[in-house]
């Protein structure tokens, strides 16, 4: 009887740890769409202003990079959060 109450307490613990923290949409997306042709390690010691991240994914979206306009907005805010110019 113990063995099932703590596999229904671990359970809830692992549901509600995945509720409140949920993974970033801009990253999940950089990892899915920008690996489809190249890998992350192109971003290690990127600093790049936000507008240069804009052209580049503009870049990329010619070039057939399947985001929405909202995709667009979160992989921008994602790339310049974490590998944009540091002031």
């Amino acid at each position: 009887m113990l063995i099932p109450a703590m596999a229904f307490t671990a359970a809830l613990t692992m549901a509600s740890s995945t509720l409140t923290s949920p993974k970033d949409r801009g990253r999940e997306l950089v990892e899915d769409v920008c690996t489809y042709c190249h890998n992350l390690e192109r971003l290690r010691g990127q600093e790049l202003s936000r507008e240069e991240w804009r052209g580049l994914i503009k870049g990329m979206v010619s070039e057939g990079a399947p985001v929405t306009d909202e995709e667009f907005s979160l992989i921008l805010d994602y790339l310049v959060k974490h590998y944009g110019r540091k002031h």
